[in-house]
This record gives structure tokens, C-alpha cells and sequence, in this order.
């Protein structure tokens, strides 16, 4: 019986599988060197540096559709704004390793600022579509194009027959950002949420660029079509070609979604120019950060979408999602058993691992975020890892508006939760440099994100980065867990030698990592903390 099954499985995945071979899903073509340099960056040159910067740097909506844009093959980004904006955008966190070659721009100055840059506009698209020929130009506002008023749209309007390839506008002025109490109603309704999943706000993301380009790609470039033999297509939403483990999730997803008889339309937002126009072909959007361009689609082109929420990590949750897509597209019986084998090889591959971690005690260094009680119960659970501490940093929501009220209730929710899951953890909450430095000396490995490294290394605690597993997680499949156990392994056998690299000579201030310990700096930080406080909804 499980013979045929298999052979049944096999050959809907050399059916569903073929969408993996076409460029209209995420061809990269960079080499292998590339790879290696990617998955290095990854994995110890730039730790904690996408964070960072994200959070103190190069933050803007701005920045965030700059990165959206590059993940399209054939189309780059138009900055109409100072030449300025463009330069800094080069180095964009989601991409810091690869720097954005290709992005032209209006190099708007006090006369534009007068008279208005539309005439720069009109030239720029024109000249842009000579030198790059691509397949779509992206017009991206910047703050000052914002404020004087250019009718952006009506530029396009007017030059799109002298260019062959799609134009599109994004609205990406960076002063239209999401109200400052944005963080605190999220955390406060995902916190209700942790144990009643149906719960779940439909929140939207405002102000971080991505959505904006989603949404504008729906309104002006997904055509209307439907084909009748693709009923059971799917458009997957991706965190990027250039992010960790693109590739063998792609690669897994192709073959899992297509064993249950479930084809992948494309890749959102890597894929080509063309893939996103015939995006509405498919039956179903799998979404993975804001929904609003879901929402969108389904309004204008009934294309159904469900949302991979933080509850569905870990073996069992993975297995849910997928009996809930396949619920969706009306295949619950035959999916059933392809999603069974597959579980069952990755708990046979898993069990292998857990025997390792089995023998050692950690503690869990994290920052107090929506997704943190089921990452505990993740390692906890499914690696079967020995957790003695769970040690909660929540001194950066202040700077980020969030409530006390908010705060404290997220902390109540965590130990709530590991107390139902009866997870045998103690949670330790704010803890200083001196007590995670005593609390490194009752376990055997500290696991733990090192967006703050030089500070630990400077107290000699030595920590195994487990950033990855924020990627690794949140694959749509069994093979990310797998990924993440051997990483472990292979790092919990690294001799680690207590480091003292120059960057962690200097006295940071443990709150705002990775701003130093000075009265200037820090005196800056808490100016910009309050206007932002003090902002309008």
C-alpha cells in the first residue's frame, strides 16, 4: 500500500516540481563562489549587522522598497530624490553583503526643491530604460519628491510610450511611516494570541517599504487571467532570493507541495517581471508578512490567501500548516499521508540529534518579540533540548514605544505558556551582564542572536548564534528543523577559546547595542526616543 502511494507521490512531484527549472520562480545564476560568500556572510562576518542596522542605521521606507524592488529579476529602482538617498541605499540591511549596483537617480537639488523635479523625472525614466534595458522601472518618491508635490503618476503617464517596459509607482516617502503606537497594539494583540491562536489579529504592516511595493504590484501590474488546468497553483511570499537557505527551501517546497499535489505559481517577490503579471493564475497566495496585498488580490482578482503564522514552527505546527493548505485547496485525503511520511523521516532523521542535546544543558538568551514562547518551545520540544534558563532582554521595547502595561503582559503571557507546556525552564527577565555571566557558568552552551556579541565576549560568555534559526524556522517544510539540528551539533563541538576581539574593547551601553557608553551618543539616542514618543498617530 505505502509502495503505491509512493509512486503516486513521486510522480506529482515530477509534475509540480517542473515550476522549480524556470527562471520565473528564482534563477539567481551568481556561482558558486557567490554561494559561499552569501552563506559565509551569514554565518559569521556580518553577525547581528541586518538587526543593527535595521533598528539604527538605514531605516526607512525608503530602504525597505529599494530591497523589495532588487528581488524582482529585470527591474531596478528609480530613486526620484537627492543623490544622497540613492548613495545610502546601496548597503541595504536585508542585502548588507551585496550592495546595490544599479539604482539611478533624479539627483534632485534646491532648484528642484523650488520648482518641482518632474522634468528630471521625464528624463531619468527614459535614460534609465537606455542604459539597463529592464523589464520594469520602479519610481521610488523619496521624503523631498514627497513634499514638493510632484505628480509622479502623471510623469509615468506621459513617458511610458516612449520606454518599452513596465513603469511602476511606489509610494515610499519615507515621512509617511506607521503611527508610533503601531508595536505596541501588535505585541498586545499577539500576546492575547500566543494561546488562542484564533485569535490572531489580521494586522497590516504600514511603513516598511516591502508591503508598499507588494500593493503597487497588484494594483498595476498582475493581469487578470485563469487557467484552467492550474487549479491547484499556489503564489508562495518569500523573505528573499538573498536570504539564507533560499534555494533549498525553494527546493523542498517544490518537491513537498508537490508529492501533495499542490504546484507553485511563483515565488513572491523572487521571480521575473512576467512570473508576478500572471501571479492571479493561481488559486491560492501563501502570505508570510503583511496581508494587505493579499487582501488586494483577493478583492480584485478572488485569489484566496492564508497566513503562516509564528504557531505553526516546530514538527507539529508544520505539519498543521500543511494539512491547512491542503484543506484549502480541497486535498485533505490525499496530502494526509504525503505530509505523515514526510514528518516520519524527519522525526526518525531529528531523533539522531536530540540524543546529543540530550546530554548537555543550556540556557536561551532572547529578545522579548511575538514569536519568542513558541521559539522556547521549539527547542525545547522538538530538539529536545535540556533548557535550564530563559533569559528575556525587554529594555528595547521602550525605545520603540511600547507600553510597561504591554511589556508586563508579554512576560506574564511567556510564563503562562512554559508553565503549560510544562517546559521546566526558569525565565529570567532583564537580567544584567553579571548575572547572564553567572548564569553561562551553571549551563554548558549559551544559545542566543549575537546582535550583541563584543558585549558578551567582553564578560567572557561564550555563545553559539543561533540567528539562523529565525530563517530556519520559518521554512515552509520539514527540512529547516533538520538544517538548524545539525548546525547545532556541529557547533556545540567547536572548541570555544574565550575571544577578545578589538570591537569588544569598547564600553556599549547593554540597552541601545550597539551605540557606545557615551554621555553624547546616549544623551542623542533618548532626543530621538522622545520626539518619537511625542509623535502624532
Amino acid at each position: 500500500m505505502e509502495t503505491d502511494v509512493k509512486l503516486d507521490i513521486d510522480v506529482k512531484a515530477e509534475r509540480y516540481g517542473k515550476a522549480l527549472e524556470t527562471p520565473e520562480i528564482a534563477g539567481r545564476g551568481k556561482g558558486v563562489l557567490h554561494d559561499i560568500f552569501r552563506d559565509r556572510a551569514f554565518h559569521g562576518v556580518h553577525q547581528g549587522t541586518t538587526w543593527q542596522l535595521h533598528r539604527y542605521g538605514i531605516n526607512c521606507k525608503l530602504s525597505g522598497s529599494v530591497y523589495a524592488v532588487t528581488e524582482i529579476l529585470g527591474a531596478i529602482p528609480l530613486v526620484h530624490g537627492p543623490i544622497g538617498c540613492s548613495f545610502h541605499q546601496r548597503l541595504t540591511p536585508r542585502r548588507i553583503y551585496t550592495p546595490i549596483q544599479d539604482m539611478p537617480c533624479t539627483g534632485l537639488d534646491e532648484n528642484a526643491v523650488i520648482y518641482g523635479g518632474e522634468d528630471e523625472l521625464r528624463k531619468k525614466i527614459v535614460d534609465s530604460y537606455s542604459r539597463y534595458k529592464p523589464e520594469l522601472i520602479a519610481v521610488l518618491p523619496t521624503c523631498v519628491s514627497g513634499l514638493t508635490g510632484d505628480d509622479i503618476q502623471g510623469v509615468i503617464h506621459e513617458v511610458e510610450a516612449k520606454v518599452p517596459c513596465d513603469i511602476l509607482y511606489v509610494p515610499s516617502e519615507g515621512f509617511a511611516h506607521r503611527d508610533r503606537r503601531a508595536l505596541d497594539v501588535f505585541l498586545k494583540d499577539f500576546t492575547k494570541a500566543w494561546k488562542d491562536p484564533a485569535k490572531v489579529p489580521a494586522y497590516e504592516i504600514r511603513g516598511c517599504g516591502h508591503e508598499e511595493v507588494m500593493l503597487a504590484l497588484v494594483d498595476q501590474i498582475m493581469d487578470d487571467q485563469y487557467d484552467e488546468n492550474a487549479d491547484n497553483l499556489v503564489n508562495i511570499e518569500t523573505f528573499g532570493r538573498f536570504s539564507y537557505g533560499f534555494e533549498s527551501e525553494l527546493k523542498e517546497m517544490a518537491s513537498l507541495l508537490g508529492k501533495m499535489g499542490v504546484g507553485i505559481n511563483t515565488t513572491l517577490l523572487s521571480c521575473t517581471v512576467d512570473a508576478i503579471k500572471k501571479a492571479p493564475a493561481a488559486r491560492l497566495n501563501i502570505v508570510r508578512r503583511g496581508i494587505r496585498w493579499a487582501e488586494q488580490m483577493k478583492k480584485e482578482f478572488d485569489t484566496d490567501y492564508l497566513r503562516r503564522w509564528f504557531f505553526y514552527t516546530g514538527i507539529d505546527g508544520t505539519e498543521k500548516f500543511l494539512l491547512y493548505v491542503a484543506s484549502t485547496l480541497d486535498l485533505d485525503g490525499e496530502a494526509e499521508e504525503v505530509v505523515r511520511i514526510e514528518k516520519k523521516r524527519a522525526l526518525q532523521e531529528l531523533d539522531k540529534y536530540c540524543k546529543t542535546f540530550k546530554n548537555h544543558v543550556f540556557a536561551l538568551f532572547t529578545i522579548g518579540f511575538f514569536f519568542t514562547p513558541y521559539s522556547v518551545k521549539t527547542y525545547a520540544l522538538d530538539f529536545k533540548i535540556p533548557l535550564k534558563y530563559v533569559c528575556v532582554d525587554t529594555r528595547w521595547m521602550r525605545a520603540q514605544n511600547v507600553s510597561d502595561e504591554t511589556t508586563e503582559s508579554m512576560i506574564r503571557g511567556m510564563g503562562e505558556l512554559i508553565d503549560d507546556w510544562d517546559l521546566g525552564v526558569e525565565l529570567v527577565v532583564n537580567p544584567n551582564l553579571h548575572e547572564l555571566k553567572e548564569i553561562a557558568k551553571k549551563v554548558d552552551h549559551v544559545l542566543g542572536e549575537r546582535s550583541a556579541t563584543p558585549i558578551y565576549e567582553k564578560e567572557g560568555i561564550s555563545m553559539i548564534d543561533t540567528s539562523i534559526g529565525a530563517y530556519l524556522f520559518n521554512r515552509i517544510g520539514f527540512n529547516g528543523m533538520l538544517e538548524f539540528a545539525s548546525y547545532l551539533t556541529q557547533e556545540m563541538k567547536k572548541q570555544r577559546n574565550h575571544r577578545e576581539p578589538i570591537i569588544s574593547k569598547f564600553d556599549y551601553d547593554e540597552t541601545y547595542y550597539p551605540i557606545l557608553a557615551d554621555p553624547m551618543c546616549l544623551a542623542s539616542r533618548e532626543m530621538w526616543s522622545t520626539m518619537w514618543r511625542l509623535r502624532s498617530g
